[in-house]
């Protein structure tokens, strides 16, 4: 319990109220993952522990091979860990699988890739369409729902412009819009600017930082970037597989 005092007649009265304990968006405990490469074991993350609140802007930082992309991976459940758990919005990641994990990645997770991973052959508004679509939404509302999200986001006037026709920095922009068109609870970008300049880098940043405060989206990013740091709430280092600061 905590203590509060209001003050009437000269005297104070103590006043107990409930502690409201907010369980965090993101709980990682002692996450062990190896690989095997040839005739070696090699391990990507060492007794991992994180939390991450909900509405942080968290950033990952450390050398290649540190493993940050693997603990992406993990909380996203695109891969599973040797040992430890990961809970993400009261959702029990390390105890799902095959369709569990399909669900859980659709309704909360949203990825962004350093290369963009749209395909080729389609328009940026049918590229974000096609995340509604894996969430049933009907394809007319769909296509409407991609065009207000990129206008939203400065892309207007590239709705019918295939990859090919955009900048790198156009090109992300309509992944992060792809990856935030189901309103996922979790954003996961793993070094999302990582493939353009600096300037480009900036507005990305400012895009992520703006839909982290308008939205309160939870949003966790691997980089090696020390240019990025003054966008994030907190910056923890990967490295050998373990976690410093």
């Amino acid at each position: 319990m905590i203590r509060r005092y209001r003050l009437g007649s000269g005297r104070a009265y103590p006043v107990s109220l409930p502690v409201v304990v907010t369980e965090p968006l993101v709980r990682v405990q002692g996450l062990e993952k190896s690989y095997r490469r040839g005739r070696r074991i090699v391990s990507a993350l060492s007794g991992v522990d994180l939390i991450v609140p909900r509405g942080e802007l968290l950033l990952v930082m450390g050398p290649s091979g540190g493993g940050k992309s693997t603990l992406l991976n993990l909380i996203g459940g695109l891969d599973s860990p040797d040992g430890g758990t990961i809970r993400v919005a009261g959702c029990d990641v390390t105890g799902e699988s095959g369709r569990g994990l399909d669900r859980y990645r659709r309704d909360h997770i949203g990825f962004v890739f350093q290369f963009f991973n749209l395909i080729p052959t389609l328009d940026a508004r049918d590229n974000v369409a096609l995340a509604l679509l894996a969430r049933a939404t009907p394809w007319r509302e769909s296509r409407r729902k991609a065009e207000e999200l990129l206008e939203s986001l400065g892309l207007g006037e590239r709705l019918g412009h295939t990859p090919a026709e955009m900048s790198g920095g156009e090109q992300q922009r309509v992944a992060i819009a792809r990856a935030i068109a189901g309103d996922p609870v979790l954003l996961l970008a793993d070094e999302p600017t990582g493939d353009v300049d600096a300037v480009t880098t900036a507005s990305i940043m400012e895009m992520l930082v703006g839909l982290n405060r308008s939205r309160g989206l939870t949003i966790v990013a691997v980089t090696h970037d020390p240019a990025l740091i003054e966008y994030a709430h907190r910056v923890v280092t990967l490295r050998d597989g373990r976690l410093e600061g």
